[in-house]
């Protein structure tokens, strides 16, 4: 005999897995990404030439390295680009320490979320 409460669930399953059905997501990334850095040939720009090719084959769109000129320009673009994930930065320290010197574009604290530790190098102070 079937109880009022099995019923009630396996209705309650049926709506849930029928409902999950006609959700979809959309595709990401359905455009170029960029990585935006500072200084052609520096140590941020070969670390995101190294991330941008061995993400492009995987996500089947091109991944391009940005280079803009110092340290500001470069954060102040992705700051101000939407947060769809298509605007990505390779920057270092200066990001953060910048804004202790002159007033900044862009709050480091809160503008930027970070999705990767690239890489770490010991610093010596003599």
């Amino acid at each position: 005999m079937l109880t009022t409460r099995f019923v009630v669930g396996m209705f309650s399953i049926a709506v849930m897995v029928l409902g999950v059905s006609g959700a979809s997501g959309q595709d990401y990334p359905n455009k170029t990404i960029r990585i935006y850095s500072n200084m052609p040939g520096g140590v941020f720009d070969f670390l995101a030439r190294i991330i941008a090719q061995g993400l492009t084959g995987p996500l089947g769109q091109p991944v391009i390295v940005d280079n803009r000129p110092g340290n500001i320009i470069p954060a102040e673009i992705v700051a101000k680009a939407p947060p769809d994930g298509y605007a990505l930065l390779s920057h270092g320290v200066p990001l953060a320490t910048g804004a202790l010197v002159q007033k900044m574009p862009y709050d480091p604290m809160t503008d930027f979320s970070p999705i990767s530790w690239t890489s770490s190098a010991p610093l010596v102070v003599t």
